[in-house]
């Protein structure tokens, strides 16, 4: 069941990467509605998050029971300067910590995939439902994508 996720994984980076590479120069710095994130700003969330759940993944599979250290998103696009990165970059990396996930992973017995880490506020999370949770999150953020288009 868990190789499953990792499927759904798949193509919600799939799906999020088609329509990430939809923006131009120009298309991806313009900021959505009210304030909202510009696709910019998306894709630099989407790659700093994709990190830190990649480091996730591989901490549960290679340490007993890691404690997930959280990270403060809303601090990311000031203190990590969104606003001078290169979103290519960002949607690059986004590319390359996907595809390497989906490889690291696909091979992994059923037992790994049920690999504890420990949540401050969840508790015990399986890599399991560490891949779903980013999977969630990736099509979360392919939906705000199209609504920027």
């Amino acid at each position: 069941m868990s190789y499953e996720k990792l499927i759904e994984y798949g193509k919600n980076f799939d799906a999020f990467m088609a329509q990430a590479k939809k923006f131009n120069a120009t298309s991806a710095l313009v900021p959505g509605k009210e304030g909202e994130w510009s696709a910019a700003f998306v894709m630099h969330h989407v790659a700093d998050a994709e990190m830190h759940f990649a480091l996730r993944y591989f901490n549960a599979l290679t340490i007993d029971k890691p404690v997930i250290t959280p990270f403060a998103e809303d601090l990311y696009p000031t203190v990590l300067n969104y606003a001078g990165r290169d979103w290519v970059n960002s949607l690059a990396q986004i590319e390359s910590i996907g595809k390497l996930v989906q490889t690291a992973l696909a091979p992994i017995s059923s037992q790994q995939w049920e690999r504890l880490s420990v949540h401050f506020e969840a508790g015990d999370v399986s890599v399991s439902s560490l891949i779903a949770k980013a999977s969630t999150h990736m099509a979360a953020h392919t939906e705000q994508l199209k609504g920027l288009m």
